[in-house]
């Protein structure tokens, strides 16, 4: 069975997203510990992860991913920030041992006026200081749309993080990041190609997550815009190539899609599940 989903809200607490997924048809999701716009948020008490892991136990509402927050930056060489950063991460490896949840889900960072290669030395070396705190929990890399100096656009670049991180680690993909760093996926021949590339660089036994989202940005555009699924610039195609291929549908597929006059949450669930192919 297809496992399919959202990011949903945790302002109403932990315990409730379960019911705010299954309102959108979901069966797994993706949450936020804190405001992702603040560095300042409290690690989840003990009291508060032991009632959302009895839940969890036997709520159908797997797997629940933690996203990490969009401000720290592991490849900084600005201390104050360097030292912000992993003190967040810390922070979020924490809360998902305290819930009991598998994945942490992070964006690798910018090398800014560094060299890339000196970047991707500081994402691991930073993510390593750390491993202390890892426990059960599966770090997950997310590629990027490759703009400025973001880190993480290319399946080489995975591979490096993956291979130079010293505990458990996986890889998240992002469709739209995919399509607008130069990976096309908008027809069945050119995922299978994409696919192959990432198998033979990174390896599918890698692969975790998929966040599910269309491109408003065209193919090598390197623009991170999202789109209702088939909205887009890959198009229906791409993502009924997606949802139906032999290893991917056993992946489980987050949406990110925007809410707005277009189409919201449920027309898009309802509109990816009418692609899958029994």
């Amino acid at each position: 069975m297809h496992r399919i989903g959202f990011h949903v809200s945790v302002a109403q607490g932990f315990l409730n997203i379960f019911e705010n997924a299954k309102v959108l048809g979901a069966n797994c999701c993706q949450i936020f510990t804190h405001s992702p716009r603040s560095w300042a948020f409290n690690i989840v008490s003990e009291d508060v992860g032991n009632l959302f892991k009895d839940l969890y136990q036997k709520e159908d509402i797997k797997p629940v991913i933690v996203h990490d927050s969009y401000l720290p930056n592991l490849a900084s060489i600005d201390p104050i920030m360097k030292d912000k950063s992993i003190d967040s991460i810390k922070k979020e490896f924490i809360s998902c041992n305290r819930l009991g949840l598998e994945f942490l889900n992070i964006h690798p960072g910018a090398h800014k006026e560094q060299s890339k290669e000196k970047g991707l030395l500081e994402i691991c070396e930073s993510l390593n200081s750390v491993k202390d705190y890892v426990g059960k929990v599966t770090l997950l890399f997310e590629n990027t749309s490759g703009s400025g100096s973001v880190m993480g656009s290319t399946f080489e670049e995975l591979k490096f993080l993956l291979e130079n991180t010293d505990f458990n680690c996986g890889i998240t993909l992002d469709t739209c990041h995919l399509f607008t760093s130069g990976y096309d996926i908008s027809n069945r021949e050119a995922l299978e190609n994409t696919v192959s590339s990432f198998d033979k660089i990174v390896g599918l036994e890698n692969l975790k997550l998929i966040h599910l989202n269309d491109s408003q940005g065209e193919l090598n555009s390197k623009k991170d815009r999202h789109e209702h699924i088939g909205l887009g610039k890959i198009g229906p195609a791409g993502f009924k190539a997606i949802v139906n291929h032999d290893y991917l549908k056993n992946i489980p597929m987050i949406m990110e899609t925007p809410v707005n006059e277009k189409r919201g949450d449920k027309e898009n669930i309802i509109f990816l599940r009418e692609m899958i192919e029994i």
